[in-house]
């Protein structure tokens, strides 16, 4: 399959009923690293990545406590408000809820889908991280509105989920669920495209954004592939 047959495939993705799923608007995840950041503050480099047009960005900073989490999440909660774009807090629906984020993002060992949704109704948007075609069909099943499928090509960020898993695989889970699939893991804007051909919807990106100076022209670099594709 092309190119643009795979594009037209993913925007379809967009319109299934509201009932399964809802509408994802965004093709460029971001993925915080506060540490990467450093010495810059957090909701700087968010502000820059909002300013350069990224529409969401997923809070993962899995070392804070409950309190540290909501006292950074709430000044990136209110920017994202500002400029429109959807924030998703890391695990923690109970956090994404008390500061009005958009949705929670759930690792691939986490409570089910359903759990939250009968917790939350239809309030939160239910991203999900999955590393196998298995388990991007439970996260389906169980009602996600999108997954991030990693690491498609060896990466920094993440070494402890082993080794790359390729664009071949990426084409087999797109292949395998009808929901929106992120490609993440090593992803540069020059993979972008391949990744696209492969059948993701979009991608997801941490150490390619998360920086302490730059982090809106690197953020720009990955959008101008998806303006030349769209």
């Amino acid at each position: 399959m092309g190119l643009m047959a795979r594009l037209q495939r993913g925007s379809e993705k967009q319109f299934r009923s509201v009932m399964e799923i809802k509408r994802i608007d965004f093709r460029l995840y971001a993925i915080t690293d506060r540490h990467q950041c450093a010495p810059t503050p957090l909701a700087d480099v968010v502000s820059e990545l909002l300013d350069a047009g990224i529409t969401a960005i997923q809070l993962r900073e899995k070392d804070l406590s409950d309190a540290e989490l909501i006292e950074l999440a709430r000044p990136i909660a209110e920017l994202c408000r500002n400029y429109e774009a959807k924030l998703f807090i890391n695990t923690s629906t109970h956090i994404a809820l008390e500061i009005g984020a958009a949705g929670v993002h759930l690792p691939e060992s986490a409570v089910s889908v359903t759990e939250v949704k009968a917790q939350t109704g239809d309030a939160l948007y239910v991203g999900c991280s999955v590393h196998s075609l298995d388990a991007a069909q439970r996260r389906e099943a169980e009602g996600a509105d999108f997954v991030t499928y990693s690491p498609i090509y060896p990466t920094v960020s993440k070494p402890g989920y082993g080794p790359a898993v390729g664009i071949t695989s990426l084409a087999a889970i797109a292949e395998g669920v009808k929901l929106p699939v992120f490609a993440l893991g090593g992803i540069t804007p020059a993979r972008v495209t391949a990744c696209l051909t492969a059948g993701a919807f979009g991608v997801a990106v941490m150490s390619g954004v998360m920086s302490p100076t730059n982090a809106g022209e690197q953020a720009r670099r990955y959008l101008d592939v998806f303006s030349d594709c769209f």
